[in-house]
């Protein structure tokens, strides 16, 4: 009848070591997916930060290359080269646009050609218009776009 106690307490006692193992074992597993969870939230919004910061930088660059565009559109007659090793025509530095969104832009002289169905006094002059734009400390983003205007020569 001892060994048989003995053997039951014995028994009795790996169950509370089991209990006691299975308990840890389920703490460490929900503490590494709390940690894994912390770790995700904030990756998530370091991400979406970068994304924020992209996408405005974008669109200052864009904004700089419709500036480029009207600059263009709004001449009456073709714009005049200002630096002739670069064939530039313009140099439009930082401007703020919200916040701490910027661009600027560089617009250059290409080429011009008679358009197709107009006279020889009308002809097609092509600009380049190099645009940067940034937001924040550290978003850039660049847009380049070629524009054409058809002028009147002489005029």
């Amino acid at each position: 009848m001892n060994r048989e106690d003995d053997r039951v307490g014995v028994e009795g006692l790996n169950r509370e070591g089991f209990a006691l193992v299975t308990t840890l074992l389920m703490v460490l597993v929900l503490s590494v997916l709390a940690v894994g969870l912390v770790w995700m939230a904030s990756s998530e919004k370091k991400v979406s930060f970068a994304e924020q910061v992209h996408i405005a930088s974008q669109f200052s660059a864009d904004a700089g290359g419709e500036a480029g565009i009207n600059f263009v559109r709004l001449e009456e007659s073709p714009p005049r080269i200002i630096d002739f090793a670069t064939r530039t025509v313009r140099n439009q530095g930082e401007t703020n646009v919200s916040g701490s969104q910027n661009y600027d832009y560089d617009a250059f002289y290409l080429d011009k050609s008679p358009r197709p169905g107009w006279g020889v006094d009308y002809l097609n002059y092509n600009y380049q218009i190099n645009s940067t734009g940034s937001a924040a400390t550290n978003g850039r983003s660049d847009v380049q776009l070629v524009v054409g205007r058809l002028y009147r020569e002489g005029y």
